[in-house]
């Protein structure tokens, strides 16, 4: 068969996508391709058979800012089902089961293991901080303040000088945070993408940003990672594929504004104090 799958939605959900490409890949002989964002294209690279981006006419038409697990919030699943299928070439179908919404669709086809860095970077010892900032759509709810973020990287700085404190993240889902310390680097909007924060985790002793794509991508690649949200069975066990060392810090009420800001930085002070 030649199967194509469509990756457009969360962060979170292309691990599952990757790890289920994986499964075809070392189970069957089946040919398989995978449309998605030019960022994400290395989660497939020497995965996939066939990687492509989403055509132009796709950023047009849909509402990036909205996504959902695997698709876009109030679009229909047929929807987007059609669009994509045809701008698939050379035979490949998107198979039945794969919906393009919020429902378990993978069953246990699942191959989960660290994305391949692209290259050795050398240099000192880092924390990676994710200061997520969603715009628009249902899950901006899940931003924390951007002057958390300010008080817990001043922090950081002044308890670890023998550890650079680097923000990494994109323009459109990270705040740009500039704090004067000597130890501190803003990489938000900076280097290659999704690939540059994954090789990042090569120096990274250990993580911190609240519940999204980049601490469960830090996790994947073994960093010990403190996530901030309101699922914490779901990220420290469920889908802490490699059982890194994690903790978490619980949201009241799932209400993200309630959270005890300096009670969860001394948390993460003393977190990475463990593995740094």
């Amino acid at each position: 068969m030649k199967l194509a799958f469509i990756d457009i939605g969360e962060l979170g959900w292309s691990m599952y996508i990757s790890a289920h490409v994986r499964w075809y890949k070392e189970r069957t002989g089946d040919e398989i391709a995978v449309m998605t964002y030019p960022d994400r294209r290395c989660l497939y690279d020497g995965l996939a058979d066939v990687v492509m981006s989403v055509p132009d006419s796709f950023y047009t038409l849909f509402d990036t800012r909205r996504q959902n697990c695997l698709g876009i919030q109030k679009v229909p699943p047929d929807v987007m089902r059609k669009f994509f299928s045809e701008h698939l070439t050379n035979g490949f179908s998107i198979p039945e089961y794969f919906i393009m919404r919020c429902k378990p669709q993978f069953g246990d086809k699942l191959i989960f293991q660290p994305y391949k860095y692209s290259k050795k970077i050398e240099g000192s010892r880092e924390v990676l901080v994710f200061p997520r900032r969603r715009l628009g759509g249902w899950y901006s709810y899940r931003n924390l303040n951007e002057s958390f973020y300010i008080e817990l990287i001043k922090r950081l700085c002044d308890e670890r000088p023998d550890l650079n404190i680097r923000t990494i993240g994109t323009t459109m889902g990270a705040y740009d945070i500039n704090v004067n310390k000597p130890n501190y680097i803003n990489h938000v909007g900076k280097g290659d993408g999704l690939q540059d924060m994954i090789d990042h985790c090569q120096l990274a002793v250990s993580a911190v940003g609240s519940q999204s794509g980049p601490p469960k991508i830090a996790l994947l690649q073994g960093v010990p990672t403190y996530m901030i949200g309101h699922q914490r069975e779901r990220h420290m066990r469920n889908e802490n594929w490699m059982s890194t060392p994690t903790s978490f810090f619980t949201v009241p009420d799932s209400d993200y504004s309630k959270i005890n800001e300096n009670e969860c930085i001394e948390e993460i002070v003393s977190f990475v104090g463990r593995f740094g």
